[in-house]
């Protein structure tokens, strides 16, 4: 899950890099802005994912824990 979370972040990165490139690239009018705040909200989604992504893994390590310590409790 670590992985998935840090594959998102950098493949997300890079899409947002290729496509804001792509806009700018494109010569139209106002691509460059539209470029720049294509590629800042991107970056954003993907850094939110990635941080979503390790609190989803966070909680679930204090899940089991807690699970394995209920358990403990009831062998006794």
């Amino acid at each position: 899950m670590v992985t998935i979370a840090w594959m998102g972040l950098i493949g997300g990165i890079l899409f947002t890099f290729l496509v804001s490139k792509g806009i700018f690239e494109s010569h139209q009018e106002m691509s460059f802005p539209e470029a720049v705040v294509t590629f800042v909200g991107g970056v954003f989604i993907s850094v939110a994912g990635w941080a979503l992504l390790l609190q989803i893994i966070s909680l679930s390590d204090r899940i089991t824990k807690i699970e394995n310590s209920l358990k403990e409790s009831k062998k006794y």
